[in-house]
Formats: structure tokens, C-alpha cells, sequence
């Protein structure tokens, strides 16, 4: 199966809404995925998509501020966890950020050990817990604590190179 991951463009969004509804414990609602369109085209926003077959299998929303990102959303569909492909949309976005980004942050569920898996592979480093930051869900009947993570990247450091 050949997966394309690319940067999110706003015509992805609607994919990505259904995505987000069907994989998230408390996801945003269509009309907050479809708002970010016009922050996609000034930069604000930005995001990566892996499809499979023309469908949107995986994605990940970021906001951008300064030297800042922050990790919004990332969601691969169910059928297709286990496969990478989270791993794919994180490193297209890292790969997509403005050259003065110096830090990237996220939070994530205590009891998302997969995610929490990922993202310390990548390079995230816990900084931090929000104790009682997630809502009760059908999944998990009580407040859940987020891990706050972050990932340092060096940027303008000259290439070493050899004579």
C-alpha cells in the first residue's frame, strides 16, 4: 500500500473533520476543524496529511507563534494504526516548520501510552503534567491529567562539513 504524506492544505479539511470525529476521545467539531482554512493559507496553522489510496489516513494540526509550535491534533484512522503513519504526518510537519522554530509542544493523555511512545521517540521530553486538564468521556469516565511535552530544535546552526 502506498502512503503520499504531504503538507494539510484547506481542501484536506473535511476529511480530516471526519477523521477527527471518528478517533479522538473529545474531538473538535466539523465547523472548528473546517474554521482553520484561512489560518492554512497566512501560516498560522499548518498541518501534515499521509493518505493512502487518495483517502486521509493520518494528520496532524499545529499552530504557530513566534519561535513556538504547538501540537494541536494528530490522528491516524483506526484501521490504520500499527503502521507508521503517525509517525509520518509528525516528522512532515517538523520537517515543514519555519526555519526560526525553536520549540514544538503538545499535550497528551496520561493513559495514551501509544502516542506517549511516539512522541518520546521522536525526541519530546515530558516538561511537565496538567492534573485534571481532559474532560470525562465515554472512554474515560474521569478527569485525566495531561503530560506536557516539548522537543527542542536547533536552528541556524552551521552544517558541519568535512575538508
Amino acid at each position: 500500500m502506498s502512503d503520499r504524506t504531504r503538507a494539510l492544505h484547506p481542501d484536506d479539511l473535511l476529511q480530516v473533520a471526519e477523521l477527527e470525529n471518528a478517533v479522538q476521545l473529545d474531538p473538535w467539531t466539523r465547523a472548528q476543524v473546517l474554521a482553520i482554512a484561512p489560518m492554512i493559507q497566512t501560516g498560522e496553522y499548518l498541518g501534515a496529511v499521509v493518505e493512502q489510496m487518495g483517502q486521509v489516513q493520518g494528520y496532524v494540526i499545529a499552530r504557530t507563534m513566534l519561535d513556538e509550535c504547538e501540537i494541536l491534533s494528530v490522528g491516524v484512522a483506526h484501521a490504520a494504526q500499527g503502521q507508521g503513519l503517525g509517525k509520518q504526518v509528525l516528522q512532515q510537519l517538523l520537517s515543514q516548520l519555519p526555519a526560526q522554530t525553536s520549540t514544538v509542544h503538545l499535550e497528551v493523555r496520561v493513559s495514551n501510552l501509544p502516542a506517549l511512545k511516539l512522541y518520546q521517540a521522536l525526541g519530546f521530553i515530558e516538561v511537565g503534567r496538567r492534573k485534571g486538564y481532559y474532560a470525562p468521556t465515554n472512554a474515560v469516565p474521569h478527569r485525566e491529567d495531561a503530560r506536557l511535552m516539548c522537543k527542542q530544535r536547533r536552528n541556524n546552526q552551521p552544517t558541519e562539513t568535512t575538508p
